[in-house]
């Protein structure tokens, strides 16, 4: 009996010195939790720093076995501009001289509209490098006597596409342009006072450079500045016009 007293005594002493050292609101620590220090250096070593953009990127580049990429460019969803621009057109027109001279200078005024098809496209290189103009340009000669008058009226419609290389990420750029359309010409001749009138229809052909800008005119939305400098020339038949100006409106 003494010895098995002996025993619990000796228990009992073995078992209350670890719970002495411990307070009673400390948590029980176990030999296998990390501290808390070091939790942060742990988390490393089992989870390795990686570039979570590889795997966007890889899929990205990946393709379907009926050949359409897993990504579809969104290039379009977030643009604010509707690629439409009303521009009204000023300038000098020379007109073909039927007398020999060099052309017959006359002011030469139009209006225009365009539209950036090149934002239909999936290519972003291509979206405001591509554009096309419907524009009419008006101009118009007399000359004559007291006693014979001849007056000549030429209206130029054209629908010409063109290609803008841009300056940087600027909103200005120089283009080259061409197309067609037709030219119109009312003619009315005065012989002291019975009047002859003759018009006539013919095809057009447009081309020319010029330079473009489109700077935006507040810090909010999309209300633009448009203008440009222009050279063009007008071929109808065997006569060649040209026109060189500018032109001064808006877009959005």
């Amino acid at each position: 009996m003494k010895t098995w007293l002996l025993r619990c005594a000796l228990g009992s002493l073995a078992l209350s010195a670890p719970a002495l050292a411990q307070d009673e609101d400390d948590p029980y620590a176990y030999p296998d939790e990390v501290p808390a220090d070091d939790a942060s250096e742990s988390y490393d070593e089992i989870r390795p720093k990686v570039d979570q953009t590889d795997d966007f990127r890889r899929v990205s580049e990946q393709e379907h076995d009926d050949g359409e990429d897993d990504f579809e460019p969104l290039s379009g969803l977030d643009d604010p501009n509707l690629g439409v621009a009303m521009e009204f057109i000023a300038g000098a027109l020379f007109l073909d001289s039927p007398r020999g001279r060099f052309a017959e200078t006359r002011p030469g005024l139009g209006v225009r509209a365009t539209w950036e098809y090149g934002r239909i496209l999936d290519d972003e290189a291509l979206r405001e490098a591509l554009w096309a103009d419907l524009r009419w340009t008006f101009g118009g000669t007399s000359d004559g006597t007291d006693f014979i008058q001849a007056n000549s009226n030429f209206h130029y419609f054209t629908i010409a596409p063109a290609y803008e290389l841009k300056l940087g990420k600027s909103d200005f750029g120089f283009y080259a342009q061409a197309g067609g359309g037709i030219a119109y010409t009312a003619s009315t001749l005065d012989i002291d006072t019975a009047q002859t009138k003759v018009s006539g229809i013919k095809p057009l052909i447009q081309y020319g450079v010029g330079f473009r800008g489109r700077p935006r005119l507040t810090s909010s939305g999309n209300f633009r500045l448009a203008f440009r400098l222009e050279a063009l020339g007008y071929r109808r038949g065997y006569q060649n016009d040209f026109f060189l100006g500018g032109s001064l409106g808006t877009a959005f």
